[in-house]
């Protein structure tokens, strides 16, 4: 404070700034200035102190408007505004060099504030903090929609907010259990209803009643059934309401009239219009069922027309195959879409392409193991008759016949020819090796419930069994050339010969030929017949795999398919989507992880194939019953689960996965439909007690409500009587010893009083 050199420079510091200021004030300037100092001879290398510009206003007054310029666009791109040079300078290379991108900044403002406006800038500012890729933005705006419709249909359906997917297992388990329980009902219902019925036709016709009484304890002598028809068709038609005959043997067995309310028709593609007529006549309503695929009427011995129908005289029938096709042309059908026989949908894949364009409804199999298959028998040059009958054919069919025998015995099995005389050739040599093998009579025993046969072509239709063996026998030529002696496949209609035997398989099919496909010339033959001969020998010799196309169609899954696919491949899991070749798929299957070919579990979502199905019972229980019963281990994904309690949904999976792997098969079951259990007929309530009525007394010393309490009584037990039961029951519990006139007189009155009362 005393030294005059700082004296000096504070004065004239103190002048420089012309307004008083503290001292520590004056030093910060003062170090400041020494550091631009220090600054500007860095950046000039000069060592001379810097001159004031005489331009300095117009530079500031240029700075300030490229500020201004700056804050202007990024006010337009909605940024914060600039700070310092190294920021406006940092800030405007970018605009320069992202120009581009940079005129785009605006409409995505816009956008922004479209948001912003509907509430989604939550959205946005997400977006922004992820780094997502701006191709995904669309997915997640998507995801984020769907989650918010999801949430306000919660929000609006407590039944949706509140859905549990083990809660609805046991909703459909109880369904499943109770359809079937109602089945049994039903069955009882019938039978009670049949029961009835048949009292009351008793009661309305007793002399019918005694007379079929009477014919049915003779042993001998007994009244013809037509002339038992004629005098008792009322108490006979309730006794037996549904007969069974050919329709040849209708004008024998029935007189005519209209006895019955329905006639039905099985297999009426094998039923000539004409031989229909008598059972038609019978009835007032009719069903006829029948494939117009399968064989059509047999004719063989029908007389040959030789005069011509005169102009105008044609029948109405006259063009027609069968009476199958005479309904077609004017009465309502209804096509049977799903396919029950085959076990493994290869059985019937082929006729389903070929015969019904992918129309019928079959299940895929639980195994991979082939059920077709081709067996083609070497050629023997030189031989003769191989042409319609080969002797090496004959002889391996033979072989099979017999290794199925010995090897799988429990299984039913018939053999096709395609001729007689082939038919006639096997049927010989097996009985011929069959002397020498009286161990496998057994097999052979015609009182198997399904006995092996040998048949030709035309006799098949309706038979099936576990296997099948098909035998081609048409042989070859002195050339080598197959000899095209395919008997009734020529004719026209031969297409649906075949369809019938290569459809009767339930388990496995094997045909036997001496030539494969490639030995046959398309151009050979112009037989339908033929043509489908050729392509299902090439498919038999593919394991049942070649349709035209590759095993699995090309079935896009839907969009939550996908990600359970996606979550199970995740976890290590070979998953294969919509399994399957006909137009039902299993939504996807898991194989085992180390047995290639093996299957270990089926999974169904709740996505368009569960909702496709019309009713409940179609999609709750009989897909899945059919899909058991072929061996499959099954299970269930509900989306609203999936969507809410994903974790929890793939651990529930994945245990399911687990269980399936290490267990065995189920056991693989014929056809889908279980036998309903009959149920218990609900018990009555306890019977009430007996009237008490003092005995000794004659009939007419008793008033009428005391006859009517005791057939009350008597009816309480639940049991159906006929009115003459009911009186001599009556006579029991009233102690008389026999029947009289005046005691069935005046039982008879209370019976009817009874009746009219309930």
């Amino acid at each position: 404070l005393v030294d005059s050199d700082y004296k000096n420079a504070r004065r004239r510091l103190l002048e420089a700034r012309s307004t008083k200021v503290s001292i520590p004030t004056l030093l910060n300037e003062l170090d400041e200035i020494r550091s631009l100092n220090l600054r500007y001879r860095s950046l000039t290398g000069s060592s001379a102190p810097p001159k004031i510009p005489s331009h300095l206003s117009a530079l500031s007054e240029r700075l300030e408007g490229a500020r201004q310029c700056l804050s202007a666009v990024r006010e337009v791109l909605a940024l914060a505004p600039p700070d310092d040079l190294a920021e406006i300078a940092a800030f405007t290379e970018r605009v320069v060099s992202e120009a581009s991108v940079a005129t785009r900044i605006p409409r995505m403002n816009e956008v922004v504030s479209e948001l912003d406006a509907l509430g989604l800038l939550p959205l946005v500012e997400e977006l922004r903090r992820s780094g997502r890729q701006a191709s995904s933005w669309t997915q997640v705006f998507r995801m984020a929609w769907l989650s918010s419709c999801l949430e306000t249909d919660q929000m609006s359906e407590p039944a949706l907010a509140g859905f549990d997917g083990r809660v609805h297992d046991k909703f459909s388990s109880d369904f499943r259990r109770l359809d079937k329980e109602r089945i049994g009902v039903a069955i009882a219902r019938v039978k009670r209803a049949h029961a009835e019925r048949l009292v009351a036709k008793m009661n309305e016709f007793p002399q019918q009643a005694a007379l079929i009484r009477h014919e049915g304890a003779k042993k001998r002598q007994i009244m013809p059934l037509r002339k038992l028809f004629e005098q008792a068709p009322d108490v006979l038609t309730a006794l037996h309401p549904c007969w069974m005959a050919s329709p040849l043997s209708v004008s024998q067995l029935l007189p005519p009239g209209e006895h019955f309310d329905l006639v039905l028709f099985d297999e009426a593609s094998q039923v000539l219009p004409y031989d229909a007529i008598s059972a038609l006549m019978r009835a007032k309503h009719a069903v006829v069922a029948g494939d117009r695929h399968q064989l059509p009427p047999t004719t063989f011995f029908a007389a040959a027309e030789e005069d011509e129908e005169e102009a105008g005289s044609a029948i109405g029938t006259e063009g027609f195959e069968s009476l199958l096709d005479v309904f077609h042309a004017f009465a309502p059908t209804w096509p049977l879409d799903w396919h029950y026989r085959s076990r493994d949908e290869s059985l019937i894949a082929f006729s389903n392409r070929h015969i019904y364009q992918d129309r019928l409804v079959t299940f895929p199999s639980s195994q991979r193991d082939p059920s077709v298959n081709h067996v083609q028998v070497p050629w023997e040059p030189g031989k003769d008759g191989q042409e319609e009958s080969a002797g090496a054919e004959v002889e391996q069919v033979v072989d099979l016949i017999l290794n199925h025998a010995e090897t799988r015995p429990g299984e039913t099995l018939g053999v096709i020819t395609m001729g007689i005389k082939h038919m006639r050739r096997v049927e010989a040599k097996l009985e011929a090796v069959r002397r020498t093998r009286p161990e496998l009579d057994a097999f052979f025993s015609p009182e198997r419930k399904e006995r092996f046969f040998v048949k030709n072509l035309e006799r098949v239709q309706g038979d099936e069994r576990d296997a099948i063996i098909l035998s081609v026998g048409s042989g070859r030529n002195a050339s080598g050339e197959p000899s095209y002696r395919f008997g009734p496949l020529l004719y026209e209609g031969g297409e649906r010969r075949l369809n019938v035997a290569i459809t009767r398989a339930r388990n496995t099919m094997t045909i036997v030929s001496s030539f494969g496909h490639v030995d046959m010339d398309p151009k050979r033959s112009s037989s339908k017949g033929a043509e489908l001969l050729r392509l299902y020998l090439e498919y038999a010799s593919s394991g049942g795999k070649l349709l035209g196309q590759t095993e699995h169609a090309t079935v896009a899954p839907n969009a939550f398919e996908l990600d359970v696919q996606e979550a199970l491949e995740s976890r290590g899991l070979k998953v294969i989507p919509q399994w399957g070749t006909s137009s039902y798929r299993i939504d996807m299957v898991v194989c085992h992880p180390t047995e290639p070919g093996r299957f270990v579990l089926a999974i169904e979502c709740d996505g368009a194939t569960y909702h496709s199905a019309p009713t409940a019972r179609d999609r709750d229980r009989l897909r899945q019953q059919h899909l058991e019963a072929l061996g499959w281990h099954f299970c269930r994904i509900w989306s609203t689960d999936w969507f809410t309690r994903k974790d929890a949904e793939l651990q529930r999976v994945l245990k399911v996965y687990e269980a399936s792997r290490v267990a065995p098969a189920p056991p693989s079951r014929r056809g889908s439909a279980e036998r309903p259990a009959l149920t218990t007929v609900r018990p009555l309530a306890p019977r009430p007690q007996k009237p008490v009525i003092g005995s000794g007394r004659k009939i007419h010393e008793f008033n009428v409500s005391e006859l009517i309490a005791i057939v009350r009584w008597i009816k309480s037990d639940g049991l159906l009587r006929t009115d003459d039961d009911l009186i001599d029951e009556a006579v029991k519990n009233l102690g008389f010893k026999r029947r009289g006139k005046r005691i069935e007189d005046a039982l008879g009155e209370a019976v009817r009083r009874e009746r009219t009362a309930s």
